[in-house]
């Protein structure tokens, strides 16, 4: 397999992947780029955390967590409250309007993983799952070093 093949593949399924699901949230009033949907979707597992944790749940800086926060705050979707164990920080919570379009973000999130397992034998999606993690690791190390010119 040539170098460039996982690369192309992999940015064919993610190209494709935004392109279903964009129509989708865009319906709902969602940004799919800023992680709207994703956030909603980890507020309804686990409502009242911290702006830091969710950070961390959604894999995204807390500085553009904030900005997406903000927007999702002025769409009525969540609110920030003070948290009553630190001064300094706030617990995200959801509005009813935020539980509802969670709860359809998480359907939608379920039709398009059974769309994607539906392709694939269950040994192969455990296979995938697997290598996706290792890529991840991986990645998670940088980019080696250029060869020094010498």
């Amino acid at each position: 397999m040539e170098n460039a093949e996982l690369r192309e593949a992999m940015i064919q399924v993610e190209l494709t992947r935004k392109r279903l699901l964009q129509p989708l949230f865009l319906d709902l009033g969602l940004t799919l780029g800023q992680g709207q949907p994703r956030i909603l979707s980890h507020l309804l597992q686990q409502e009242g955390i911290t702006q830091k944790e969710l950070a961390d749940l959604c894999h995204m800086d807390v500085t553009t967590l904030s900005r997406t926060l903000d927007h999702m705050e002025r769409a009525e979707l969540l609110l920030r409250q003070r948290d009553p164990d630190c001064r300094r920080s706030f617990q995200i919570v959801l509005t009813e309007k935020g539980r509802q379009t969670a709860r359809r973000v998480r359907e939608i999130f379920h039709r398009l993983d059974h769309r994607i397992l539906s392709a694939l034998e269950p040994e192969e999606a455990r296979a995938m799952i697997t290598a996706l993690q290792k890529i991840a690791c991986a990645l998670e190390q940088g980019l080696d070093p250029e060869p020094s010119a010498g």
